[in-house]
């Protein structure tokens, strides 16, 4: 299989998909009171109400935390080099900045959306990075070519690289 081209771009800052963990986690937190004041027979409704708008407040607070801690504040880069993955946490930062990655999985993949697991070569933590079309603009489609040809498995040493 032949190598993708080379290719640099954009990571989303992650905005709007914390704002969907928030979401999530609020919808879930009043379903879940819903269910219980249902259970429990409530027959008041506005105390089913009152419980549901309680559990979904504390719930969407739980995935605002979840979320601040894992998805970035700006955005980032990506790169390719035909060899190998680099990552640098701000867009605008230099390319002497970048950290060599291990290994790149694609978490989840919608077509126009990305979720991306960057295991960092000098040993971090894990990141998760979100990259979309309208972010990479038009390294959209090497950046995509790259993820299916080059996403996944740990990279091998080259001395330990078979013919």
């Amino acid at each position: 299989m032949r190598a993708a081209p080379p290719v640099e771009a954009v990571l989303n800052a992650g905005g709007p998909e914390r704002m969907l963990i928030c979401l999530l986690h609020a919808l879930a937190g009043a379903m879940l009171a819903t269910w219980l004041a249902a259970h429990a027979e409530l027959a008041p409704a506005w105390h089913v109400v009152a419980a549901a708008l309680l559990a979904a407040g504390l719930m969407a607070v739980l995935g605002a935390a979840l979320a601040r801690h894992t998805l970035p504040r700006m955005a980032g880069r990506l790169r390719w080099d035909g060899q190998g993955w680099c990552h640098v946490e701000q867009a605008d930062a230099p390319l002497a900045s970048m950290v060599p990655l291990v290994r790149l999985v694609v978490a989840l993949d919608l077509g126009v959306w990305v979720l991306l697991r960057l295991h960092p070569a000098t040993g971090g933590a894990v990141r998760w990075r979100c990259a979309s079309a309208r972010g990479a603009q038009s390294s959209w489609h090497g950046l995509r070519l790259a993820l299916a040809a080059h996403a996944g498995a740990a990279g091998v040493p080259a001395d330990q690289a078979g013919p």
